[in-house]
């Protein structure tokens, strides 16, 4: 299962929407969330990418989230 089969619903549903804009990017991200299985993969670029797309407000994670990723994507 990649990770893109493991992200959250409302994630991708966010990331689908901003496509409409930002198609290049978001095609960017789901390509790379596609060829990769496991969170630790993920480049520090990756993931702020995500948040940036997907409206993620990064002042309310905790270190475990960086971590883990379970703000993401379903374990």
């Amino acid at each position: 299962m990649t990770l893109y089969d493991k992200l959250k619903p409302e994630i991708k549903e966010i990331l689908n929407k901003e496509a409409e804009s930002y198609s290049i990017c978001i095609q960017c991200i789901f390509d790379d969330l596609k060829t990769k299985t496991r969170y630790n993969e993920l480049t520090i670029d990756d993931v702020r990418m995500i948040h940036t797309f997907a409206n993620l407000s990064t002042y309310k994670l905790i270190a475990s989230d960086i971590l883990y990723g379970e703000h993401i994507f379903n374990t």
